[in-house]
């Protein structure tokens, strides 16, 4: 009965990872060449669901089952839960996982190559083929941890047991201390602003008839002073809108560009 009882144990720690409770902080670039810091992210609200493939034959259905999983809140959360899908071990190059993950019709929010294995599956206990986590929460808590096969359903209860312990956390970081200089422009300004909680940030330039010229930044930021250079040498002359977005805030300021 001792044997049995044993192995039954094992099994279940090399099913679940063993691992700790509490996610491991990390900033890395992604495929797209953008940067994520991870807590910034969670403390921002978002709940944040990881799988590291081989990529493998059998990392396809896990992958699969969490992206589709992850699209599923797109309605109901929009933007509060992210899909990363990252390389296991960074020997994988950005172009041969958007490959695989293209092939296979794997939907994903970020991809990451990730070189020199920043992001590690070994924080989360032992390998998987392939490991998936759910990260959420200001105390970072890491909500689902598995190897190997996904179920769909434990991963919704995750994900929404995530996005409670996030409701009514940053999203809305008011934007203080907002300028434009130099303004008038020449062929450079910067937009310089503090945020007074982490907040989803996108800065967009407007001509004076409202189209959009366009997305200058887009990413999460933690609360504190931000400053953000805009190319104008391209611009002609004349009035445009500087238009920053924190949360549902959003503030504008007049440009005036000259050469």
């Amino acid at each position: 009965m001792k044997k049995i009882l044993l192995s039954t144990f094992i099994a279940l720690v090399f099913h679940t990872g063993f691992s700790q409770t509490t996610a491991t902080n990390f900033t890395s670039t992604d495929c797209a060449s953008l940067s994520h810091t991870l807590f910034t992210e969670l403390d921002a609200g978002k709940v944040i669901v990881i799988t590291w493939p081989m990529p493998c034959g059998a990392c396809i259905a896990p992958a699969s089952t969490a992206a589709t999983t992850v699209q599923g809140y797109a309605t109901s959360n929009p933007g509060r839960v992210k899909f990363y899908l990252v390389d296991d071990n960074g020997g994988t190059s950005c172009s041969s996982l958007n490959s695989w993950a293209s092939t296979n019709s794997i939907t994903a929010d970020a991809v990451f190559g990730n070189s020199g294995n920043v992001i590690k599956m070994t924080d989360y206990g032992t390998s998987g083929m392939p490991k998936t986590v759910v990260l959420g929460g200001t105390s970072h808590t890491v909500y689902y941890n598995v190897n190997g096969s996904v179920s769909a359903s434990a991963l919704q209860t995750a994900i929404t047991n995530g996005l409670n312990a996030t409701t009514g956390i940053a999203g809305v970081g008011n934007v203080s201390s907002l300028n434009v200089f130099p303004n008038p422009a020449n062929n450079f300004t910067s937009i310089s602003y503090s945020l007074t909680a982490a907040s989803d940030v996108k800065i967009e330039l407007y001509n004076i008839i409202g189209e959009n010229i366009r997305t200058v930044f887009t990413g999460i930021q933690a609360a504190g002073e931000f400053k953000t250079t805009i190319d104008c040498s391209a611009l002609n002359n004349g009035f445009y809108f500087v238009k920053i977005i924190s949360g549902k805030i959003e503030n504008t300021v007049l440009l005036s560009v000259s050469h």
